[in-house]
């Protein structure tokens, strides 16, 4: 609940702006607490979606009924087989859309997300753009480098990082970005203060 909370009070900050949503949370936090579906992209695939096993084709299916349904029956960490999801297609194995890269980038669903992330931003090219990067370690450069480049070849973009702890603003774009090192939702709450005062 303090994470949906926490969105809550992201949401706050761009409600009113063109914005878009590119994150590693692969739980669907981000509709439920107010952000539009079509302005968040999955990078790394999401666990409330299934595809083939054999990968027979690119589609992706919601699994949350089948989750419930082998939860409801599951004794000793077992299910019936039965209730195990197969492909409409195939007849194959189901599994949930997240994890290796190969995967999850193959399915018609992340790439039409990729397609229209790519359309954001190519729209705002010459524009007025801030980077609001909350939680994302120097690890993760699946989402940190792409957003450090923009930064980079875009005049008017600005970049600023919130993590506690792990600050890191490469010497290119330190012109153009701030560090805030502490605490997400103190540091939220206060920007949030700052907006409506």
């Amino acid at each position: 609940m303090r994470f949906v909370q926490f969105l809550f009070f992201r949401h706050a900050l761009v409600k009113d702006k063109e914005y878009f949503v590119v994150t590693s949370n692969a739980e669907d936090h981000f509709v439920p607490a107010g952000f539009e579906a079509d302005r968040v992209f999955e990078m790394e695939g999401k666990l409330t979606q299934m595809r083939c096993k054999n990968r027979c084709h690119d589609e992706v299916y919601p699994n949350q009924k089948a989750v419930l349904a082998m939860t409801e029956e599951e004794v000793n960490g077992r299910v019936p087989k039965e209730l195990l999801p197969k492909c409409p297609k195939c007849g194959g194995d189901m599994e949930v859309d997240w994890g290796e890269m190969s995967s999850f980038t193959e399915t018609k669903n992340w790439k039409e997300k990729a397609a229209h992330y790519q359309e954001f931003i190519q729209n705002l090219h010459g524009k007025k753009l801030v980077i609001l990067e909350f939680g994302i370690g120097w690890r993760n450069q699946m989402i940190k480098a792409p957003l450090m480049q923009l930064v980079a070849v875009e005049p008017q973009a600005r970049y600023i990082t919130f993590n506690k702890g792990e600050i890191y603003i490469p010497e290119e774009i330190k012109e153009k970005s701030i560090g805030v090192d502490g605490n997400l939702t103190v540091a939220l709450k206060e920007i949030r203060k700052g907006r409506i005062d």
